[in-house]
């Protein structure tokens, strides 16, 4: 089989110069040394540059690393003379204080980038002759394919400069980065690689582009150099665990006390379809707005061609519509598959239902235990995200892990990205949304069909046997499929000793893997394992403290992003060894990003999600240290309906439950809101029009007590995104109290 992975580059650092003169101010770059350490997933990364300043003025710019959503920068250090500059991470609230009192005393250079993860460091007062020493240490999330990796390292870039301008801008921090290119006559120096890679037992194969490769029974190593970078091609790195057959396989890290592993199970180069005789299990789980448009029914398409007669299926829906095809999953004869698909094609009646949580559907399907003749179940959650969601479902979702593969497909023009890239984090799956033209909703659907249809390992186990391990992540695994591995990581106490017993089913076959740890040994080239189980222990907590908030949390993420060198919603970039007062000394100022967003990680793949916190503006104050001073929470409630024409009370009772379920995304601009307005609270009347046959039409502002227009549109678009049965026509007032609790 024939895999084409598509490789994307990083970018390399640069400096960027505040002046159009290269000519004059000629900063040279001299040379440049890259360190990989690459162990498995993930690779713990190293640039160090030389640069030499040949100009005769004072200079100043910004030393520019543009970012990735796959990387995650853990630091970077500036020598100049005698002097050496870090950027270390700090507390949030201090870095934009020292920000704010730096720039009142002198007007720093940075650019206007469009980019959340780049980072810069501003120098300024560089002196003629003055030799610069940058390093930038970062680690990067791989992404395989049918369990092959591929990685490709920066290529040097010269300086940027300043292109001749038709206009300036206000100020020094407004430059955008199209306004500086590369000087293309600037040498690029030399260039070393030095990329290391952990087998962490068998390593079927390797390639490695240009490169010089020697190989241990522990890992492999690839050198490259070239006296002139310009010359130089990309350098990429491909490598595969597992062969024909599925493949364990376990790397150890120490640093200091602390001692992490890692466990991947590998799928086969090799991805087939079910091969086995027993069925699956396929429960899908859908709201109204994953069938108001053709989404489901596209995915409905791929998916059912793909069903045998031993595979079972049911269909539940939550929200308003507590409705199912069938009350137990149902063998996929023909006439069910039929049925499936006019089911999901129409939206249902509500009348005389009880609307049902997600939560409710998922612990429903909990009591149900698997049947025998069933390899594996899979429950496949169609929605925009736009829920009454909170800590419960994390929990029910992890639960369903121990025994069920957990897929989301977000569908519709807007989707809840803080929903998805949370469960994704859970579940450890590749992102689906179903969305866009009819060409682009046939294409993902076939990937998604593709994807769930070619277990590797069903019924998947993981024993420890003399192995003391701890603060594992994630809490429940699912099954192997093909174009992903299983990853538990975490940390292990004593000595590497005992073993690891893996069991499944590959196929009919039953599968067993044992390892003996006493055979491997924690290697320097390991060192990104911390970095992943720091990464994903934040990321959990801080989903969970979107919804529910407590200074435990604030603190335990805090100290992982200090500890571990990462941004989080409470850490931050801060300088150390740049004192303003000197008049010789070279002046450094950290800028990046203060107000991260977490809303790219749904357009980001399985390897990439554990790359990034999902740095959300959380319900918490910036500093945990003031935690307790600003622990402020909001609640949103329907507090009135009035409607046009004369509604029974059984409608109105309906349409305020339906409404209640669907208000995570005002209870989102409620606590956005409290952040920067104490104390808010007041009741808000939006007007909703209907037409005769009961669909929405338009919704106002009909009257508030809050006052502040950021705050009511935003509440009017949530509520443009709230689904409501066809049971009102006319005018509908419904009042929404905002309450701090």
């Amino acid at each position: 089989m024939h895999i084409t992975v598509e490789v994307h580059a990083i970018e390399s650092p640069r400096m960027i110069i505040n002046s159009d003169a290269p000519d004059i101010d000629s900063l040279l770059l001299e040379s440049t040394v890259i360190n990989a350490k690459i162990s498995g997933i993930i690779a713990d990364i190293t640039i160090q540059q030389k640069y030499v300043y040949k100009g005769s003025s004072i200079l100043d710019g910004a030393l520019l690393m543009p970012g990735d959503p796959s990387i995650t920068i853990h630091g970077c250090t500036v020598k100049i003379g005698n002097q050496t500059i870090k950027a270390e991470m700090k507390d949030r609230e201090k870095v934009r204080e020292i920000f704010d009192k730096a720039k009142k005393k002198f007007d720093p250079f940075f650019l206007t980038i469009n980019n959340p993860d780049a980072i810069q460091m501003h120098l300024s007062n560089i002196q003629p002759g003055s030799i610069i020493y940058t390093e930038i240490h970062y680690t990067e999330m791989i992404k395989p394919s049918f369990g092959l990796y591929t990685i490709s390292l920066p290529k040097p870039i010269q300086a940027h400069y300043l292109k001749v301008l038709d206009y300036v801008p206000l100020h020094r921090d407004t430059y955008a980065d199209t306004s500086f290119e590369a000087v293309k006559d600037y040498p690029l120096g030399t260039l070393q690689v030095h990329a290391f890679i952990a087998k962490g037992g068998k390593l079927s194969f390797l390639k490695a582009d240009e490169c010089s490769i020697q190989q241990t029974d522990q890992e492999a190593s690839c050198t490259y150099s070239v006296a002139d970078a310009a010359q130089s091609k990309q350098i990429s790195l491909s490598y595969r665990f597992a062969d024909t057959e599925p493949q364990a396989n376990l790397m150890l890290y120490e640093e200091g006390k602390e001692k992490f592993f890692l466990l991947s199970v590998n799928p086969p180069s090799i991805a087939e379809a079910h091969k086995e005789s027993l069925g699956h299990e396929y429960i899908i789980v859908c709201d109204s707005a994953s069938l108001q448009d053709n989404s489901a029914n596209e995915f409905w398409k791929a998916f059912s061609k793909g069903l045998r007669e031993q595979d079972k299926l049911n269909i539940l829906h939550f929200g308003p519509e507590n409705t199912r095809l069938d009350e137990e999953s149902q063998v996929c004869t023909k006439d069910i598959i039929s049925r499936a698909g006019v089911y999901l094609q129409r939206i249902h009646s509500t009348e005389g239902l009880e609307p049902i949580q997600l939560i409710d559907v998922l612990q429903q399907i909990q009591l149900k235990p698997l049947h025998s003749d069933m390899a594996s179940r899979s429950i496949i959650i169609l929605t925009n995200g736009f829920m009454d969601a909170n800590t419960d479902v994390y929990d029910a979702i992890t639960k369903q892990l121990q025994d069920a593969n957990v897929f989301t497909l977000a569908v519709g023009k807007e989707i809840n990205e803080r929903f998805f890239s949370a469960v994704h984090r859970l579940t450890m799956t590749d992102n689906f949304i179903l969305k866009g033209s009819q060409e682009e909703l046939n294409k993902e659907a076939i990937r998604f069909a593709d994807y769930i249809q070619k277990p590797s390992l069903t019924k998947l186990k993981v024993g420890f046997d003399g192995f003391d391990v701890n603060s594992l992540e994630p809490a429940s695994y699912p099954d192997l499929f093909s174009d992903r591995p299983v990853l538990l990581f975490g940390k292990y106490k004593g000595n590497p000793k005992g073993r690891i017993v893996i069991t499944g089913f590959h196929g009919n076959k039953e599968f067993v893997q044992t390892i003996d740890i006493t055979l491997l040994k924690p290697l320097a080239s390991t060192k990104g394992l911390q970095y992943l189980w720091a990464k994903q222990r934040a990321s959990i907590l801080i989903d969970y403290n979107v919804y529910d908030r407590n200074n435990d949390r604030v603190k335990e993420i805090t100290k992982l992003g200090m500890k571990y060198g990462f941004q989080t919603p409470y850490t931050s970039f801060g300088i150390t060894g740049s004192d303003y007062n000197k008049s010789k000394n070279v002046i450094a100022l950290m800028y990046q990003p203060l107000n991260l967003n977490g809303g790219t990680l749904v357009s980001n793949a399985s390897g990439q999600q554990l790359a990034r916190t999902s740095v959300v503006e959380v319900e918490a104050a910036c500093n945990y240290a003031d935690a307790a001073a600003h622990d402020e929470e909001g609640l949103i409630s329907v507090e009135s309906i009035m409607t046009e024409r004369v509604l029974d009370n059984t409608i109105i009772e309906k349409v305020r439950s339906t409404i209640e379920q669907q208000l995570s995304g005002m209870q989102e601009c409620y606590a956005e809101a409290l952040k920067k307005f104490r104390h808010l609270q007041g009741n808000v009347q939006l007007l909703f029009i209907f037409n005769e046959e009961g669909s929405l039409t338009e919704i106002s502002l009909a009257d508030s007590e809050l006052n502040i227009e950021e705050v009511e549109q935003c509440m009017i678009e949530s509520a443009k995104r709230i689904s409501l049965p066809p049971m009102i026509q006319g005018m509908a007032q419904i009042s929404f109290l905002l309450e701090v609790l």
